[in-house]
């Protein structure tokens, strides 16, 4: 009766060992997807640029001149779903306040969208040295420091 007992549990494991070796040996796998910023403005692309042609940056470049007319921040924008609006902020450097603020609204039907924003030339030129620039919107994140020589 031991014996047999012994038998059907070295049947039994026996069994289990195989399975496992089998159905464990066997191909699984799986896979899964998101829409990241599916629900929110999504910047593609931005530039700064000395001007904006045909609705695309012209003269891309981070190193402006005191004596420059414009200093443009160009931006192509994804997943805009009906109006969106955006606060750009210029900083000179040094300054505790902001040079200037921008603030401008937009729509698109096709659910992109490009935008730029420019600073005119102040009396006296551009300051020299570092600038910032921040983009506002749900989320707060530098977007660009051009230098002025």
């Amino acid at each position: 009766m031991r014996s047999k007992i012994g038998k059907q549990i070295l049947t039994f494991m026996l069994v289990l060992l195989l399975s496992i070796i089998i159905y464990g040996c066997s191909d699984t796998g799986g896979s899964s997807s998101v829409e990241p910023y599916a629900d929110e403005p999504l910047i593609i692309d931005s530039a700064m640029c000395i001007d904006v042609k045909g609705d695309q940056p012209n003269g891309i470049t981070n190193k402006f001149y005191s004596n420059d007319e414009q200093i443009y921040l160009w931006i192509y924008w994804a997943n805009v779903d009906g109006t969106s609006k955006v606060k750009v902020v210029w900083y000179e450097e040094g300054a505790d306040v902001s040079y200037k603020e921008q603030t401008r609204s937009f729509t698109s039907e096709s659910g992109s969208q490009i935008t730029w924003f420019y600073l005119d030339r102040p009396a006296g030129g551009f300051s020299k040295g570092e600038w910032s620039l921040y983009k506002y919107d749900e989320t707060e994140f530098e977007v660009v420091s051009p230098r002025l020589r």
